[in-house]
């Protein structure tokens, strides 16, 4: 957007569209933590910082942000009821058994990292 001078109410949601793009959170998320309205959040989201031609409007993640494997180690003398836990950015926490199906557990990632 040009750099025109914005009213109050538009600084405040300037603020809040910056804040959002630092973080490692969906919209719906960083709106709940804020008591803000997704709506109004979107609709000013799309007014500050419009999308590039065919960006499809989804926050690129961070590379710290993508999901990754952390394996659990098992306690000395028990068994655990999960080999590995995968946390997602919008801190979804999926455990998987010692012999799961990869390309289940890849579509329901995918699922999952889409925006409802």
């Amino acid at each position: 957007m040009a750099q025109k001078s914005l009213s109050r109410r538009g600084r405040f949601w300037r603020k809040h569209v910056q804040q959002w793009q630092r973080s490692d959170t969906t919209q719906i998320h960083y709106c709940q933590e804020h008591h803000l309205s997704v709506a109004a959040f979107r609709w000013w989201r799309r007014k500050l910082m419009p999308d590039p031609p065919g960006g499809g409007g989804q926050k690129h993640l961070p590379a710290a942000a993508v999901p990754t494997f952390t394996e659990i180690r098992l306690p000395e003398g028990g068994a655990a009821a999960y080999a590995y836990e995968i946390i997602l950015p919008n801190r979804t926490h999926l455990r998987l058994r010692q012999n799961f199906e990869t390309e289940a557990v890849g579509a329901l990632v995918s699922l999952l990292r889409t925006p409802c």
